[in-house]
């Protein structure tokens, strides 16, 4: 099995929520909604690309594919004109950045990867989701579940135990696909520039995060 695992998921725009997201906090109780679709609703009136702000997601190291657990967090590209949108934004494809990081890995490993497959969290964001199909140029499936890792293990017990016939019958009855997600072409080119500077980014400054 090849696997791939950050740490720079979901745990980074709740740090952003936490430490910049009391104004959403208020809005959201107005609103009847939730911080995190208040953060959503800035970060899409931004461009795809946050205009050049590109952020690293180590906020506690990194472990694949880089495996540099002094790795930090980086914004880079601020200047007067970027707002709280621009960060919310540019944190969303940073993670999304380290995502294709480590499927670029994969495929260099031998791997073929077509559709990948979400859940959890921050799959609850269609934009987020969005920037994630954007950046990799690959589409996505949303599954049915926040708690797969749960589910996994009820379909093994369910299959130990005799309540589906394999695995397969498992899966058919219990996974469903609530939404996909097409890479926007047009997205995935500006996208690819800021990846470059992404990569470029790391090894310019991985010396000075000894």
């Amino acid at each position: 099995m090849l696997q791939g695992g950050t740490v720079g998921g979901g745990g980074v725009l709740k740090w952003v929520e936490e430490q910049f997201g009391q104004t959403e906090r208020i809005n959201a109780e107005k609103n009847g909604t939730t911080s995190f679709e208040e953060m959503n609703l800035l970060a899409e009136n931004i461009k795809a690309g946050s205009e050049g702000l590109v952020f690293l997601p180590y906020m506690a190291g990194e472990r694949s594919p880089i495996w540099n657990p002094k790795a930090k967090g980086v914004y880079y590209g601020l200047d007067y004109s970027k707002t709280k949108g621009h960060m919310i934004r540019a944190s969303m494809e940073g993670v999304a950045f380290s995502l294709k990081h480590n499927l670029d890995v994969a495929e260099q490993a031998g791997t073929e990867v077509s559709r990948l497959r979400a859940m959890g969290g921050s799959a609850n964001s269609q934009l987020w989701t969005q920037i994630k199909s954007d950046v990799t140029n690959k589409p996505i499936d949303v599954l049915n579940s926040d708690t797969a890792t749960t589910l996994g293990a009820a379909m093994l017990a369910g299959v130990a135990v005799g309540v589906y016939k394999d695995f397969e019958d498992a899966v058919a009855k219990t996974v469903q696909v609530r939404r996909s997600h097409t890479p926007n072409s047009n997205n995935s080119e500006i996208y690819r520039k800021n990846y470059e500077l992404y990569l470029k980014l790391y090894e310019q400054l991985k010396g000075v995060m000894k």
